[in-house]
């Protein structure tokens, strides 16, 4: 990675970033699986238990892969995207149970205690990394870390 004025160093500590919020968050989906799932279902968005499984089993993975993949010059680009997939998801459920006024945890980090706080916070959090997201993939855009 060629690193222009400070941007190299900006780079860098958001992929930081990136890979360690998908690390933690995938990693506590894993210890619990199930009480991921009933996250899940709490949002009620998925209309079958099926697709709350398939979910609840693909999503941490897809984090870890994410996480890693920020870091492969090859596949860089996609796991940008789909990061940035991720955290608009995020915010769009989020966002749904905020409407509905739903008290839940959003599962995003293993599970916890529902609070009226839970999903504000949440969305928070998801909108302001889906706008770094966004920023990094503007910064690195056609640089030489994109390769």
């Amino acid at each position: 990675m060629r690193t222009i004025g400070g941007a190299g160093w900006t780079v860098l500590a958001s992929r930081l970033v990136f890979s360690g919020v998908f690390l933690w968050a995938g990693w506590g989906k894993l210890r619990d699986p199930l009480a991921f799932a009933d996250s899940v279902a709490l949002f009620r968005v998925l209309p079958h238990p099926a697709l709350v499984s398939l979910v609840a089993l693909c999503v941490p993975v897809l984090e870890w892969l994410v996480a890693v993949l920020l870091w492969v010059p090859r596949w860089h680009r996609a796991a940008r995207w789909v990061m940035t997939a991720l955290f608009a998801l995020f915010a769009v459920a989020l966002s749904v149970a905020q409407i509905r006024g739903l008290v839940i945890d959003c599962g995003c980090f293993g599970s916890g205690d529902a609070t009226k706080w839970s999903v504000p916070l949440a969305l928070g959090r998801a909108v302001g990394l889906l706008g770094w997201a966004v920023m990094y993939g503007r910064k690195i855009q056609g640089r030489s870390a994109d390769q």
